[in-house]
């Protein structure tokens, strides 16, 4: 009886640790990392599973593991079935959000985006800067130079630097903007030249 009631109690104090510290289910799954021994609520689930980070949960083997929701027979790193109405897996044709396809492959395996916006979080962001009074709108004369010795447009980032290291949408549409409206803003000038020149010719 005392050996049932010291197991008890022994299970009384290990068990609330064990859920503070998190839970290793699978061979060789558990916590790794100079703080691993402090963990807290980290969690490492299959095979070779394993977790450095506080309120971590990591599924499997970071080689092999494929992981599947709502389907017994997961084909890929991570295949989905259910969560956005619809069945999502990464090599799918189709991902889709509330029944409106985000991403999906065309006849020629291309990636195609669908009914998507941008978020900017402020409106320094945004290209309107241009039409600010005391925007420096480069001389059209310092532009050409600009073009001839760099081959790329001021303020846009060359073929060499896209290679290098891609872009960012949200920024490059805003700058593709401002270019648009600088050149609004040279034609509208131009037009005031020609306008003054057939004013002296009449």
């Amino acid at each position: 009886m005392k050996k049932v009631i010291l197991s008890i109690v022994w299970l009384c104090g290990v068990l609330p640790a064990l859920a503070q510290s998190g839970s290793h289910f699978g061979r060789y799954a558990g916590a790794v990392g100079v703080n691993q021994n402090s963990l807290e609520r980290a969690s490492a689930v299959g095979y070779n599973a394993k977790v450095s980070v506080n309120d971590g949960l990591v599924l499997g083997d970071t080689l092999l593991v494929k992981v599947g929701i709502g389907l017994s027979h997961p084909r890929y790193r991570l295949d989905v079935k259910g969560v956005f109405n619809t069945s999502m897996a990464y090599n799918s044709p189709v991902y889709k959000i509330n029944d409106r396809n985000f991403l999906e492959l065309d006849e020629k395996g291309q990636f195609v985006l669908n009914s998507f916006k941008m978020k900017y979080t402020n409106e320094n962001q945004w290209s309107d800067r241009v039409f600010e009074k005391n925007y420096p709108l480069m001389p059209l004369i310092d532009v050409e130079k600009h073009i001839l010795q760099n081959k790329h447009l001021p303020n846009i980032p060359s073929s060499k630097e896209v290679v290098a290291n891609g872009i960012s949408m949200d920024g490059m549409i805003s700058k593709l903007l401002e270019k648009i409206e600088e050149l609004t803003l040279y034609v509208i000038e131009q037009q005031k030249q020609i306008d003054a020149l057939k004013v002296k010719q009449r």
